[in-house]
Order: C-alpha cells, then structure tokens, then sequence
C-alpha cells in the first residue's frame, strides 16, 4: 500500500486524496467508505506496478498530513474545514524543535509592523538578521551563546546543538548599520539531555562484550563508526587507553 497509517488520517485529509485521486462521488462517502475506496483504488494501483516495468508509472504519495501531499494542492481550499494560511502574521515570533539531542529545528514569522522597522518603509535599509543561539549548560550553569547569519527571507533552520546535557532558546535578532542589536522575538527553552555512556565509560572497558552488544551495529560495513558525536568521543578515549 501507499498509504500511510491510512487509519490516521482526518476525514478532511481522506477527502482530499479522494479528490486528488478523482475518485467517484467522493463527497457522498462516510469515513470509512473513503477508506475502502482509497484502498481498493490503491490496491488496483500495486498490480499494475507488478504487470509493468517499475519506476515507468507515476504513483502519488501521502503521508499524514496535508502538507506532506506530493501532488497537486490547487483544489485544496475546496475542502470543508480548510482554510488558506495567511501571507503574514500581526506578532513576531520565534520557535524552537528539538530533533534529537544534537539538532533542533527553529521556524519564524515577522510581522509587517516589525519588517518595517528593521529594513525600513522601502525594505531597502542595510540592516542584518540573525540567530543568537543560548546555551545553559544544566549541571554548572555555565551560559555560551554562538550567532548564524540569515536572510531577510528565511523563515527556518536547522541549528547544530554542540553539547548535549545542555539547555537551549534562540532569539531572532536584527542589527542596523551602526552595530546596534535588539531582539524581535524569544523561543520557548528546549533540554538535552547525556548520554548514559558518557557517564558510565567505565564499563565499556571492564565487559567488552557489552561494548560490543552496544555498539557493534553502530559501525558501517567499511569498518567507519557513524557520524554520532557520542561514539566519536568514546571511541578517542578508547584508541588513547583512557576507559
């Protein structure tokens, strides 16, 4: 099947690939009459690819929103309950995802009050945006702060966490030509946490067969270990004889 967890997609999302799909008095159907549609349709859809040549059929996608559709989106706003999100929004605003301990994902809107102030009535004065990512190390309480340049239209980014075991916010900050800088808007606080074998070493070199139940999967077939800043460090620490 194509679709994914079918089951958990809103009855609006259903419609919308049933429409997308052309199916038949689409706006008739109940929920789960558009999910036996939907999987009939697909499942006539698998055997052709069996009685032809793979990669020569074109098959859409879904996934578990509307967002992730790989098609055409033109008749979107026909749905009930669906609604065109606005160009801009009247607050300036900043958040912040954590992916796993080493990314998160940061997305922001400005306000046309707030565009206007910092690149001027003609968009057209020399001032510069950036991320100012703050960092509180939990256990000493140490703060670090690192700034990334962006563009006046970038609205998201993926942000490098150099330290896991630490805390993390960004403000979307602005700076005019004579160096001045002022904050337009604060994410939420997000927390890392350690890893267990960053503090538990040790017992990685007294049972070299825990070491080896743990991390034997985490090296490729050409013998690298994984691009993970946890396994880089205790792999140094081992080659130096330091466990």
């Amino acid at each position: 099947m194509i679709l994914i967890n079918i089951d958990s997609l809103s009855t609006t999302e259903l419609q919308y690939i049933a429409q997308q799909e052309r199916l038949e008095d689409w706006q008739k159907l109940d929920r789960e009459e558009l999910i036996d549609a939907l999987e009939e349709a697909f499942g006539e859809q698998d055997d052709e690819v069996y009685s032809a040549q793979k990669g020569k059929i074109h098959r859409n996608r879904f996934c578990n929103s509307l967002t992730d559709y790989r098609g055409d989106k033109q008749n979107l706003s026909d749905l009930p309950g669906v609604e065109p999100l606005p160009e801009t929004y009247l607050d300036t605003s900043i958040h912040l995802l954590l992916r796993d301990p080493q990314w998160a994902y940061a997305y922001w809107s400005i306000s046309p009050a707030s565009r206007q102030m910092v690149f001027g009535e003609d968009g057209q004065a020399p001032s510069s945006l950036f991320l100012r990512v703050q960092e509180t190390r939990i256990e000493s309480g140490e703060v670090l702060s690192f700034d990334i340049s962006v563009d006046r239209e970038d609205t998201q980014w993926n942000i490098n966490l150099p330290n896991m075991g630490s805390s993390y916010l960004v403000d979307l900050c602005w700076r005019d030509r004579k160096g001045n800088e002022m904050s337009l808007a604060q994410s939420k606080r997000v927390e890392t946490y350690p890893a267990y074998w960053q503090k538990h070493s040790g017992e990685l070199a007294d049972n070299y067969a825990s070491f080896l139940s743990n991390f034997a999967s985490l090296v490729t077939k050409e013998g690298e270990i994984v691009d993970n800043p946890v396994i880089r460090d205790l792999a140094q620490q081992l080659c130096k004889g330091v466990l």
